[in-house]
């Protein structure tokens, strides 16, 4: 089968936790890769993020990535040049693909001018919905939520994270039941497993014995960073030893980079630190490459993912793979991953204090920590990337 990713947003490629990449750019790689393993061609239309990028990059035997400039603020407008930059690429090099899969919405927005063109089905998944941004996030934005419910009608299958995300789909935006399939994001084992803590720290240049509670992503309001701040603050308080027994990371964005610490929420977050006089213990130490990360989940007693708000939470199942205890929000798709007291620990979305009671309580139980970890590594086994694959070709080709 000859397929065609969009992924209009941003290159899979990017550096991860850096601007508007994160877990879509490791879904759309690991998909793409393992429909390549399975012998299928895909051709990833994606956004340069470099100027001197190749045009063409083969990164799999079966997968290229082939980069587009466009250069808009507007993304909308961006959009039709893009899908004609793809379909002139397509004519000239003669190319012809069984279908299109699109990531996120403006990537849909590129398939319609695409499948209209070329009567090429359209499948879609989304990543995000404008609806749950604007419940969760309050991130209003009217244009994108009714571009969202055009797509819907406008594609031939949906692939979507979660049952819930179904639901949203069929009860707010009014989408055929039918024609959407359930299909969960995988992870790579082969990355992601259990490493020595005291060879993790030394790989990743830690030598003390103090708990490290780690988070990875985008540095964004919706992954509620201030919330795991507001609860060491109050165990730091409570207890006046904390603070020289434990080390916050903060995994995400370029920090060598001004625009980074210009980024509002990084501001936000840099100054409720210092206001809690808690720039000893908490410190952001920007991106990590994506195989050295299994060192840093390794090296850490607790991975917390604080989200008001997640469609998936690919961080969650990483770390899970890696044989850590988590800590999570439950809400959205992490409500699916984790089964509470067995292979994690869920606290109340937005609650400081009861974040704070779990972390105190997993930081002083090894055992607990212990138990949560190998229980998760076996659930994480259910997410294998190649398995995946295999159940959305079965669904393309159930809709071709």
């Amino acid at each position: 089968m000859n397929i065609a990713f969009i992924s209009y947003w941003s290159c899979p490629l990017t550096r991860l936790g850096v601007l508007s990449s994160g877990g879509m750019n490791v879904y759309v790689l690991n998909l793409a890769n393992n429909l390549g393993t399975l012998g299928h061609t895909v051709d990833i239309y994606t956004h340069s993020h470099h100027e001197n990028d190749e045009k063409i990059l083969q990164i799999h035997k079966n997968v290229r990535i082939i980069h587009f400039s466009v250069h808009t603020i507007d993304h909308y407008q961006g959009v039709e040049s893009f899908a004609n930059k793809m379909l002139d690429f397509m004519g000239k090099n003669s190319l012809q693909y069984d279908l299109l899969h699109s990531h996120y919405f403006y990537s849909s927005l590129v398939g319609q001018i695409i499948k209209k063109s070329l009567h090429i089905p359209l499948f879609t998944t989304f990543h995000a919905l404008g609806i749950t941004k604007e419940l969760y996030g309050g991130i209003s934005d009217k244009l994108r939520i009714q571009s969202e419910k055009n797509i819907v009608n406008f594609s031939d299958g949906i692939i979507s994270s979660v049952e819930l995300e179904k639901k949203e789909l069929v009860d707010k935006y009014k989408a055929d039941a039918q024609k959407i399939f359930v299909v969960a994001p995988g992870v790579n084992h082969h990355v992601f497993k259990k490493i020595d803590r005291k060879k993790a720290r030394m790989k990743i240049g830690i030598t003390s014995d103090e708990k490290i509670i780690l988070f990875v992503g985008r540095i964004d309001p919706i992954k509620g960073i201030s919330i795991l701040i507001n609860a060491v603050s109050k165990l730091s308080k409570k207890f006046t030893d904390f603070k020289d027994n434990f080390k916050v990371l903060l995994i995400g964005g370029d920090i060598e980079s001004r625009t980074f610490w210009r980024n509002p929420e990084v501001i936000k977050i840099q100054t409720l630190i210092e206001r809690l006089d808690l720039a000893c213990c908490i410190k952001f130490i920007g991106n990590r490459p994506h195989n050295v990360l299994p060192y840093y989940y390794s090296a850490s007693d607790i991975v917390i993912m604080p989200s008001r708000y997640e469609s998936f939470g690919l961080v969650v199942l990483e770390a899970m793979a890696s044989g850590t205890a988590v800590i999570a929000s439950k809400v959205g798709g992490l409500s699916y991953l984790i089964k509470d007291k067995v292979s994690g620990r869920f606290f109340r979305s937005g609650d400081v204090e009861n974040l704070g009671e779990v972390i105190w309580e997993l930081l002083n139980d090894d055992k607990q920590r212990d138990n949560l970890g190998k229980k998760a590594i076996i659930e994480s086994q259910k997410y294998c990337w190649d398995l995946q694959a295999e159940k959305i070709i079965g669904f393309y080709k159930k809709y071709l």
